[in-house]
């Protein structure tokens, strides 16, 4: 490849990197943030909804996509298809570990080097795992679930990974009798007395423990070890559901307090995220009318203490500052990387000069090379021409000599206006055309000599023979 574009594109790579780099950290402080939901009729869709009109409120664009819940959040965000989602953790861990063949599916399957790209942010709510069991159906005890019909929730939910965690810590298989109801199916089939028990995973102030409780046919199962259960999986904490928090007034739902392990409702990001908007959003989440809007009651009671609480992924930068404001620097890190961009870029654009700077020096030079080369073939041009006066040649020549010389002379201040002294004594190719001149010169300037003396011996000669004509007349 010629080495002119080579340097042309090795400048504006130079150049336009750390520039593209500049643009996208100032468009990405001002781009709409997209927020991955949740199925309608869930927690996660609502809670998104509010915290887009939060952020709008505040002055930042904001959209929210209506999902199928965690597992295509999460790959929505490990892909880095969306800024912010909504998951339970361990849902996609637990669904690999049962049923590894639903996360096949191209649609399904998440890149496992990808999660390396998901924070964390703040978790939000509990979502006990509730044991719902239909009045009549002889279940007194978990030993009794063996051989029931028991809803393990569709297999896509949240709920269905600690369906199987609780099956497994009961040792009870799996079998024909479990269904994959979703919530409005569930309540039929207890209504229609084709179920006797259901997993549920889900915040407590979800419709559909109002609804259960509304039959009048439902009541809950604590699990004895709780603790025990808790202690075999990271996401998993021991829960206490208070009495009559799903039916007040007459007969209260549950009837007393239901022990049981609860998972967290977590709001990710992707890791890469400005470091700002992380803090922005957290801060909004914490904010106390968000949380009173929202019923978030643990988060209000406990504050950054629940939110930081069992994170599955690292806490990113933004929400850090939030929990740990004694991490935060005097400069806002988005203005310490734009600014570093910006540095970048002035420097690559010094840089790019710089050898620009040179590149057009070096093509000055060749070009006085040219022009040198070019100076030489003229002079070379005239010294053909003169020497066709070196075999005869008259007086009657001396016009043709004087017009060379007169080239020559021309062709000497030409130069010299295009090469300063200095160039003419630090190029060696203008030595070798002034000597070329020089000797050029001395030729046409003996010819013309020569000529002349020539040209006046033959003017003596006429004049001798003249006057030896008249004496001897």
């Amino acid at each position: 490849m010629n080495r002119k574009w080579i340097t042309l594109f090795l400048v504006g790579l130079l150049v336009c990197f750390p520039l593209y780099q500049l643009i996208i950290s100032l468009v990405g402080m001002n781009r709409t943030i997209v927020i991955a939901g949740g199925p309608d009729g869930g927690l996660y869709h609502p809670i998104a909804l509010s915290l887009k009109s939060a952020l709008d409120r505040s002055g930042r664009k904001a959209e929210v996509i209506a999902t199928d819940g965690t597992i295509e959040n999460l790959k929505l965000i490990a892909k880095g298809e969306v800024d912010f989602a909504f998951v339970q953790p361990g849902a996609y861990q637990g669904l690999m570990r049962y049923e590894p063949s639903l996360l096949k599916e191209s649609s399904k399957k998440i890149d496992v080097k990808l999660l390396d790209r998901v924070s964390f942010v703040v978790n939000l709510y509990s979502q006990p795992l509730h044991i719902a069991v239909r009045e009549g159906s002889g279940i007194r005890s978990l030993k009794d679930l063996k051989g029931k019909r028991i809803n393990l929730g569709v297999k896509l939910s949240g709920d269905y990974p600690m369906s199987r965690l609780l099956l497994e810590s009961l040792e009870i298989e799996k079998g024909k009798l479990h269904t994959h109801f979703s919530y409005p199916e569930m309540t039929m089939a207890f209504k229609d007395d084709q179920l006797d028990a259901a997993f549920i995973t889900v915040g407590m102030h979800a419709s559909v423990f109002q609804n259960l409780a509304k039959s009048g046919k439902i009541y809950f199962l604590s699990i004895p070890n709780n603790e025990a259960l808790a202690a075999m999986q990271l996401q998993l904490t021991p829960f206490q559901v208070p009495r009559g928090i799903y039916q007040f007034e007459g007969s209260p739902v549950p009837s007393s307090d239901i022990s049981t392990v609860a998972t967290g409702a977590h709001l990710i990001a992707r890791k890469d995220m400005n470091s700002s908007i992380v803090e922005r959003v957290a801060e909004e989440l914490l904010n106390t009318a968000f949380l009173k809007e929202n019923k978030l009651q643990e988060l209000f009671n406990n504050g950054k203490e629940f939110a930081k609480s069992k994170p599955f992924f690292p806490i990113h930068e933004g929400a850090r500052m939030v929990y740990e404001p004694e991490t935060r620097s005097f400069f806002r890190p988005e203005i310490v990387e734009m600014w570093e961009n910006l540095r970048s870029f002035i420097v690559s654009v010094c840089v790019a000069l710089f050898f620009g700077y040179k590149w057009f020096r070096k093509r000055k030079d060749r070009l006085k090379d040219n022009k040198i080369d070019d100076y030489v073939r003229r002079v070379l041009e005239i010294e053909r021409q003169q020497m066709h006066f070196d075999i005869g040649g008259s007086i009657d020549d001396l016009p043709k000599l004087q017009d060379l010389e007169n080239r020559l002379t021309k062709l000497r201040e030409e130069c010299f206006s295009d090469f300063s002294g200095y160039d003419l004594q630090d190029e060696p190719g203008t030595d070798c055309f002034l000597e070329l001149c020089a000797s050029l010169s001395e030729k046409i300037n003996a010819k013309m000599s020569r000529f002349k003396l020539g040209g006046e011996i033959q003017r003596l000669v006429k004049v001798i023979e003249s006057e030896k004509k008249s004496d001897s007349a």
